[in-house]
């Protein structure tokens, strides 16, 4: 039911009881009903820069809650809640049927995901149409407002693309996540034809990086490259947080990153607690020089299971501390991936050390043929883009890398550090309230 139907609703239940009970009705028809906006009274192009800040406040949300709960189910973290709801969420039992997963709203328990994405997704492609309809004589930032909700709006829809197992959208079928990331592609096309138009080249670079992370996820090498290499060193756009209320709050900090206190649902996981580097620059555990790029740290204190050591680190240290949207790191790593895709060894190997560099870190000196660049490839995402932005789900996904209770992975017997059974999910499950209400998805 539409805003204006619940309204009308309401005032015909309540012209109803004041005409039993003998009242006039002009009284009560004219008051004001907080909260309550028709909707079109969004039509107005005054609201232009209102509707516009939305669409990336919702992003933002739901973004935050998205990369925080896809790290608690990466094998970045071990769990060790003392909740129910938190330990399903690092045991890999989070399913189709939970709740808050699929209904949850921004600032809900757990990490709700799907429904801040739609409604994030939903928002962006709304106030485009009414942007779209409103004279340019009346908004004179009118390319730029129009650029920015397009570029942000595309980026529930990476998120849809990678962690999911399928989706739909706005009603329709299920579609594969190679569907989502082919549709997140041409919306960010879109948006950076529209940034371009509006000379605004934050936008510009926001959307190619962007594209560049599913063009990545397509296979599309020489489309990564040309987007990725459009991005300078530096470059970043974050989602903003802070601690005034829980729809603002880090959810990377609130769930997992607290050193002490009732937060510590997850712990770094032990294969990422004593990351070093070689005298050859080669990755490895515990002997070398110390990878700062995953700074893990203890103070020795239990967490909320009172069973694990509680390891945490250093890149989210409060609520109100920002993440990041897209980071030049990602560039990088896609045109190192890409390079090493398409046989440049040499090329690769320098896109890797130009970020060992920036780290302060030793470069790789030993000899990597084509044969091995791709695992160095892999082994330096995970150590470059720890906690950042749900890189690692999508690459356990993509690269069939070994999830927490699986064999291979630092719990292959099928449970966690103290015993407790993991469940099987992998990719986050479409919904049972979207199957059972979507017509045209049969199960």
């Amino acid at each position: 039911m539409t805003a204006r139907n619940k309204l009308a609703a309401s005032a015909v239940f309540m012209a109803s009881t004041v005409m039993l009970s003998g009242c006039s009705l002009d009284d009560i028809l004219a008051v004001h009903v907080p909260g309550k906006v028709l909707e079109e009274a969004l039509d107005n192009a005054a609201l232009a820069d209102v509707l516009s800040t939305g669409v990336v406040a919702e992003v933002e949300c739901s973004w935050n809650q998205y990369v925080a709960g896809a790290a608690h189910h990466s094998d970045e973290y071990v769990p060790t809640s003392g909740n129910l709801t938190m330990r399903n969420w690092g045991q890999r039992k989070i399913y189709a049927s939970d709740s808050g997963y699929s209904q949850g709203t921004c600032g809900g328990w757990g990490y709700p995901m799907f429904t801040p994405l739609h409604t994030a997704r939903f928002q962006s492609e709304d106030v485009a149409s009414r942007l779209s309809g409103f004279p340019a004589e009346e908004v004179s930032n009118l390319a730029a407002l129009q650029a920015k909700v397009a570029t942000w709006g595309a980026f529930p829809v990476v998120a849809m693309g990678e962690g999911f197992c399928r989706m739909a959208i706005n009603g329709g079928g299920a579609l594969t996540p190679a569907d989502v990331q082919a549709e997140a592609e041409q919306r960010f096309s879109t948006a950076i034809s529209l940034a371009q138009a509006a000379g605004d080249q934050t936008l510009t670079m926001q959307g190619m990086l962007g594209r560049a992370r599913v063009r990545i996820a397509k296979g599309d090498f020489s489309g990564a490259l040309a987007d990725a290499g459009q991005i300078p060193d530096g470059f970043v756009v974050e989602v903003t947080r802070d601690a005034a209320e829980s729809r603002r709050y880090n959810y990377y900090f609130e769930r997992l990153n607290a050193p002490t206190g009732f937060r510590a649902h997850g712990s770094v996981a032990d294969n990422y607690q004593n990351l070093t580097i070689g005298a050859d620059g080669m990755p490895t555990d515990g002997d070398g020089v110390k990878d700062t790029r995953v700074n893990v740290k203890t103070d020795g204190t239990q967490a909320a299971d009172f069973a694990t050591i509680l390891y945490y680190h250093d890149k989210y240290n409060s609520r109100s501390d920002p993440l990041p949207l897209v980071h030049w790191h990602e560039a990088r790593m896609y045109e190192a991936e890409a390079l090493a895709m398409q046989g440049d060894v040499a090329g690769a190997l320098g896109k890797i050390n130009g970020l060992r560099e920036a780290a302060g870190l030793p470069m790789v000196t030993a000899a990597v043929g084509a044969g091995d660049i791709m695992d160095l490839v892999k082994e330096e995402r995970r150590r470059q883009l720890f906690v950042l932005g749900g890189h690692r789900l999508h690459d356990m996904l993509r690269f069939n890398v070994p999830f927490l209770g699986d064999p291979g992975s630092i719990h292959p017997d099928g449970r966690d550090q103290t015993g407790a059974e993991y469940g099987n999910l992998t990719c986050f499950q479409l919904p049972e309230v979207e199957v059972k209400g979507n017509e045209n998805i049969s199960s």
